[in-house]
Order: C-alpha cells, then sequence, then structure tokens
C-alpha cells in the first residue's frame, strides 16, 4: 500500500542539540543508529504522516540527508531535533547552525552514510 505522504514535503523548523550522544571509536553502523536520527514529537510526526524508524529526507540550501524517525517529546513541538554533528553541519551554516528551516519528506532511500557527505564535499 502506497503512503500519501510519500508525496507530501512540509517545512518545518531544525533545532540542532548540543549534548547528543555521538559514539566514538564504534562501528559505523553503531554510529548511524545514534547520529543519523531526526526526533519527533508523536503529535508532529502523526500529523505529517511520518512513523517510528521512517526515514526522511531533510533538505535545507540545497543540501539533503535522509535520517531514521525516532519518536521523542524532546524535540520541538512543530519541528524536529538532530544531534549535533557531521548530517547538521552538511545542512547548515554557522548563521543558522543553531535552528534552521528545512523541507522534510519521506525519502525513498536509506539513511545517509557518513562518507557519502565527504565524498559530496570533495567533488
Amino acid at each position: 500500500m502506497m503512503r500519501f505522504t510519500k508525496f507530501l514535503k512540509v517545512e518545518a523548523d531544525v533545532v540542532v542539540a548540543r549534548n547528543a550522544f555521538i559514539p566514538d571509536n564504534k562501528s559505523s553502523k553503531e554510529y548511524l543508529e545514534n547520529a543519523a536520527v531526526a526526533f519527533i514529537q508523536e503529535e508532529f510526526a502523526k500529523a505529517n504522516g511520518f512513523k517510528e524508524n521512517d526515514v526522511i529526507k531533510i533538505t535545507s540550501k540545497g543540501r539533503s540527508v535522509n535520517l531514521k524517525v525516532k519518536i521523542s517529546d524532546i524535540a520541538p513541538k512543530n519541528g524536529i531535533l538532530i544531534p549535533n554533528g557531521i548530517y547538521a553541519s552538511y545542512l547548515t551554516d554557522f548563521d543558522g547552525f543553531k535552528r534552521f528551516k528545512a523541507e522534510i519528506e519521506l525519502a525513498e532511500g536509506d539513511i545517509t552514510k557518513p562518507e557519502e557527505i565527504i565524498e559530496k564535499l570533495k567533488g
């Protein structure tokens, strides 16, 4: 069954968490499980058709990353919270690093790996 939200783009405030758990010296899989997440409040997720563990595409200033949805009350009421790290750095600049606007939608692919971002920055 196709989800209607596959075609829906939502503008949201993205807040960057300063003190997020990002493991040191862990495998790439563990890093992705802990750092490649977007925290969303349950009401906002339901209103926009997102579910726990969905992969969403976050786009800001022409750059996009895919992160996994985690339902949490730590997220802003009408937005998302992402850990400070490579994903936040890639999506924004220093002028709007703590909070910025982005489009979010269901993603077609998997979570973006840090290596993919590094390759985009090289090219």
